[in-house]
């Protein structure tokens, strides 16, 4: 199977962010969040020991996108109690932000320290190493959060990948089938079993979970792409062509997808071989 990391990163960064429900993208968004600062800080200086409240204060940072005072906040929350989750996943996702993955996985295994069977933050500090290009250590997390939820659809899914990346293509179907049974409406999941099948080279089984896996995500233009190339290998290429445009219209800026259209179209009209 090819090395690509085929999520679309910015939706993979968000899903490790573990971000606040809303950014402050509006104006009156924008005021209340910088009132709830103003609010937070002037309770720190009545009462400087209280960690809640510095956590409070370094959430409001993390949605303005002032990463450094989120840490800072966040930091001196777990100075006062180290015991503090909040104050370590809350470094977590600012640190995730800054795209700093060590010090991310840092501030998570300090939450483990407190919190050692988690699931979420195994699965968390497995996405991290994934994105760090530590497969091993991946693995060895996703399996950690698996442990102590036999039911984490995501990990069973991002363990498949994983183990897919290193070669094991048979543990990874059964792997993505197991998260598809825990979540059978996972885009990724589908995406990730089609690839399995389509690295095993059988066309027919890759199509149909690429095809589930658009019909759940009609924005996933990956899936697109490896639908029109299971496609084009059973020398479907009008579907091909539809499947490859979609993907084409989902991110025009994508020189392979648009050479992967040029290619299929000419293909298509290629005039047959002789004898045929």
């Amino acid at each position: 199977m090819s090395k690509t990391r085929f999520v679309p990163l910015l939706a993979a960064l968000l899903l490790v962010s573990g971000a606040p429900a809303f950014s402050a993208s509006s104006d009156q968004d924008k005021e209340d969040v910088q009132n709830s600062i103003i609010r937070y800080k002037a309770a720190i200086e009545v009462n400087p020991g209280n960690p809640a409240t510095r956590v409070k204060l370094g959430n409001m940072y993390l949605i303005s996108g002032d990463l450094e005072k989120a840490i800072e906040e966040y930091r001196a929350a777990a100075k006062l109690n180290p015991k503090e989750l909040d104050a370590h996943t809350g470094m977590a996702r600012a640190y995730t932000r800054k795209r700093d993955f060590a010090s991310a996985i840092n501030a998570y295994k300090e939450a483990l320290k407190y919190d050692a069977n988690n699931a979420d933050f195994h699965f968390k500090v497995g996405q991290l190493y994934t994105h760090s290009r530590n497969d091993d250590a991946a693995i060895g997390a996703y399996r950690q959060s698996i442990k102590f939820n036999p039911n984490h659809g995501p990990a069973h899914r991002e363990l498949g990948a994983a183990l897919g990346l290193k070669g094991d293509l048979e543990t990874q179907i059964l792997e993505e089938k197991k998260a598809i049974e825990i979540t059978p409406n996972d885009p990724d999941a589908h995406y990730y079993l089609g690839s399995a099948y389509l690295a095993q080279n059988k066309p027919a089984e890759a199509q149909k979970s690429f095809e589930r896996a658009v019909a759940l995500d009609s924005k996933h233009a990956e899936a697109y792409h490896l639908l029109a190339v299971t496609q084009a290998a059973q020398s479907n290429f009008s579907a091909a062509i539809k499947s490859e445009e979609a993907a084409v219209q989902i991110d025009p800026s994508n020189e392979g997808f648009r050479n992967t259209l040029k290619k299929l179209k000419a293909k298509a009209s290629a005039p047959p071989a002789k004898g045929k």
